[in-house]
């Protein structure tokens, strides 16, 4: 940049100015009520109508799976039984019975722990 040298020219508004600018306020037509109303009616008949049909749909699922699960749970109670008994437990119907505990009894066992 030796000997360079620029020529500043300031920014001037063009000859005669610059042209008027309308800053009034202007205003747009108002929405009638009814037409907003419409609107918003109409929104939530549309959500209310997708809420419905999806309500039935899922519905139908959880009837269909209760159906199925029904159709299934003898088996699988059988399965478990099956298991049960396979398996080394305690007989249930050889024990002696107790009464329950209740006022001085359950105090002294629970004081002995």
């Amino acid at each position: 940049m030796v000997g360079y040298r620029q020529k500043w020219v300031q920014d001037l508004p063009p000859a005669g100015g610059f042209p008027k600018l309308t800053y009034a306020r202007t205003s747009t037509s108002p929405i009638p009520g009814a037409y907003i109303f419409a609107g918003v009616f109409s929104i939530m008949a549309v959500g209310t109508y997708i809420f419905f049909s999806d309500k039935v749909q899922r519905n139908a699922r959880e009837e269909e799976e209760k159906r199925r699960l029904s159709m299934i749970l003898p088996i699988l109670q059988a399965e478990n039984d099956i298991n049960f008994l396979a398996s080394p437990h305690k007989n249930v119907y050889f024990t002696r019975w107790m009464p329950p505990q209740t006022g001085k009894r359950t105090a002294a066992l629970l004081r002995d722990l």
